[in-house]
């Protein structure tokens, strides 16, 4: 394989437009042609790395190796895929970039073939599907850009607006002690709030809050994500009583953990909430246990302790989160009331994130903004 250089074939510029070089997260190294810069980690010249190979996509020139045939550039429609976000049983998550429209994006790639050996698995999708086209845009909940399905295709690509920082779950794991500042838990916890008043207005229930489900962007914004579990309501009925048991189980509300069958998907929303606001306050979850057995046994009893150095208000609003009763569990609009959050209610949410957001969410996207002039 020649060592050298990459020569770079001529392209003609169009008048008044530019070259611009960058690299994906997956290591590609691109030209891009165009009035404005792409939204991609700066480089100010291709590497000598032996990428002797290109391929244009769009207005994207995109070099790779030619020796490593898994190198090459990967696209679906008009987005260039890059690097890998995430991988689970049936789906991985990549980042990738839309080559007309230039934002970077996520691209969750579903493997047909799995989904379909899996009981009621295609209709699963497409619940999940159906419920985030239902819902209209919002700053607190990922917003689904596109899908691209066709039935004889071996994959299923969900395009999703992409969080560029990283689960709340990951920021909590990166400190010591597992704990953030009191005010930054309050500009995050009330961001979660609206985001599910957003959704049990749209009669959606999300019944997987956890951390690890809620997505920060570098700019402090919290996300819900995953609605693979989500459930629509039935409009024409007043009550929001649902009978599917999902969700993780530490998260479990007692209603649950009890075996009940009928149970209001809203107070499990809640419930979940309250569990990850201990969490974010006091650096570990309320119940935990070694087997699902004694998990739900603890979950069931509710007997918990709140450490001292947490305030009163914010023991009063977990209690009234984590009320074993579901029918008086505090709802989220009266939660957006308690005492607790009534200081930072008093703050823009969009722009004071750098006054309260402490700690930094860490890029894990390396699609980062930067051009050559």
């Amino acid at each position: 394989m020649n060592s050298a250089t990459p020569v770079r074939p001529e392209r003609k510029k169009r008048g008044g437009s530019k070259v611009f070089f960058g690299e994906f997260g997956s290591g590609l190294k691109y030209e891009y042609e165009g009035d404005i810069p792409p939204v991609a980690q700066f480089e100010k010249d291709l590497s000598d790395d032996g990428s002797d190979g290109f391929e244009d996509i769009g207005q994207f020139r995109v070099h790779y190796n030619k020796a490593d045939e898994k190198s090459k550039p990967k696209a679906i429609h008009n987005y260039l895929l890059g690097a890998k976000l995430g991988e689970g049983a049936n789906a991985k998550v990549k980042e990738g970039i839309d080559v007309n429209t230039l934002r970077v994006v996520a691209v969750k790639i579903i493997e047909r073939k799995h989904i379909m050996k899996l009981p009621d698995g295609l209709n699963s999708i497409k619940r999940e599907i159906g419920i985030m086209k239902s819902m209209k845009k919002h700053p607190n909940v990922i917003e689904l850009i596109e899908v691209i399905d066709y039935p004889k295709e071996p994959r299923i690509y969900v395009v999703m607006e992409l969080a560029n920082g990283c689960s709340l779950q990951d920021l909590m794991d990166l400190l010591p002690d597992k704990r953030i500042p009191v005010e930054q838990v309050k500009f995050y916890f009330r961001q979660l709030l609206l985001g599910l008043r957003h959704l049990h207005g749209k009669n959606i229930v999300h019944r997987d809050i956890k951390p690890e489900n809620l997505m920060l962007t570098t700019e402090h914004e919290l996300k819900i994500s995953d609605f693979g579990v989500a459930e629509f309501l039935d409009k024409y009925n007043e009550s929001d009583h649902v009978t599917k048991t999902s969700g993780s189980p530490a998260f479990l509300p007692p209603e649950i953990a009890n075996g009940e069958y009928n149970f209001s998907g809203m107070a499990v929303d809640v419930w979940a909430a309250g569990v990850t606001l201990y969490f974010l306050l006091v650096g570990k979850i309320p119940f935990e246990a070694e087997g699902m057995l004694e998990l739900f046994k603890k979950i069931r009893e509710g007997v918990y302790t709140v450490p001292d150095f947490v305030d009163e208000e914010a023991k009063d609003l977990i209690r009234q989160m984590l009320n074993m009763n579901a029918s008086e569990r505090i709802s989220v609009r009266e939660v957006l009331k308690h005492p607790w959050l009534q200081e930072q209610s008093q703050h823009n949410v969009s722009g004071t994130s750098q006054q309260h957001a402490v700690v930094q969410a860490p890029r894990t996207t390396t699609l980062a903004r930067g051009w050559d002039d």
